[in-house]
């Protein structure tokens, strides 16, 4: 026999039950309290996500309803409400897709509000040191761009659209060395110098004005971040309480401190 000893003893039974019995206490509490409406899920495109996570951090100080925040890219956010009915408010990148929510029947279309505009961007490295000024210079050999997939994010969606009008996405395409999952993940990607260029937002480069440049983009219109009540949310007044707040006063000046506009006048 060896004669190794454990170095902690075996839990009496009644210890097992006792602890078995507090973890489920503990897991009915949790549940509990999400079902009263103790915690709010937000699913969030990735470029609003510095001004949401604040937002929530201080409506959960002032309120004490807790939010829980998705970010990714606006595509895969929208499919997980349509398969899945979940979550409680819905901050599409653009109109286009509250639009499709709205069609759908997947938000309540009378709590809708418009939180910031963003305008998209070609965004490099500080200084520009590969001198593109358009749209066709990044077919340019030896650039390395990231594109963000269009199939799941609004920015690789109006990019490739752009890319397509000017005629030199075959040409630009050949130089896309990732597809990012969202924008946060493109711009992560230029700041780390993986990249020399990718497509954003006019706020990405203001969060990042220290290592990257914008260059604007001929033809792309601004885009609005709207937010929205999704239609299968168990509780629509703490969620219409939170949207309130995100498109009020407070609201609003935390998305103006992280360099969203909120006035596009």
């Amino acid at each position: 026999m060896s004669n190794f000893a454990y170095p902690f003893a075996p839990l009496a039974k009644s210890t097992s039950v006792f602890l078995a019995g507090l973890a489920a206490l503990c897991l009915a509490a949790t549940a509990g309290s999400a079902a009263d409406g103790g915690r709010l899920t937000v699913l969030a495109a990735a470029s609003s996500q510095p001004a949401v996570k604040e937002a929530a951090r201080l409506f959960t100080a002032e309120t004490g309803i807790a939010v829980d925040c998705s970010f990714g890219g606006t595509g895969g956010l929208l499919n997980q409400i349509r398969m899945e009915h979940f979550g409680d408010l819905f901050i599409p990148a653009s109109d286009d897709f509250m639009d499709k929510a709205e069609e759908e029947a997947l938000v309540d279309a009378s709590t809708r509000r418009i939180l910031c505009w963003l305008q998209p961007v070609i965004c490099v490295a500080k200084g520009n040191p590969k001198q593109i000024k358009a749209l066709k210079d990044l077919a340019q050999p030896g650039l390395r761009v990231a594109l963000a997939d269009p199939k799941s994010a609004t920015i690789g969606t109006i990019a490739k659209a752009a890319m397509e009008a000017a005629g030199v996405y075959g040409a630009v395409s050949k130089r896309i060395v990732t597809y990012a999952t969202d924008v946060q993940h493109s711009v992560s990607l230029l700041r780390l110098k993986e990249i020399d260029a990718t497509f954003a937002y006019d706020v990405s480069q203001r969060q990042s004005s220290e290592v990257i440049d914008a260059v604007p983009i001929e033809g792309a219109r601004a885009i609005t971040i709207p937010v929205a009540v999704v239609a299968f949310s168990k509780q629509k007044e703490r969620a219409q309480r939170f949207a309130d707040y995100l498109a009020g006063p407070q609201g609003r000046a935390v998305f103006a401190r992280h360099g969203y506009i909120i006035d596009p006048s």
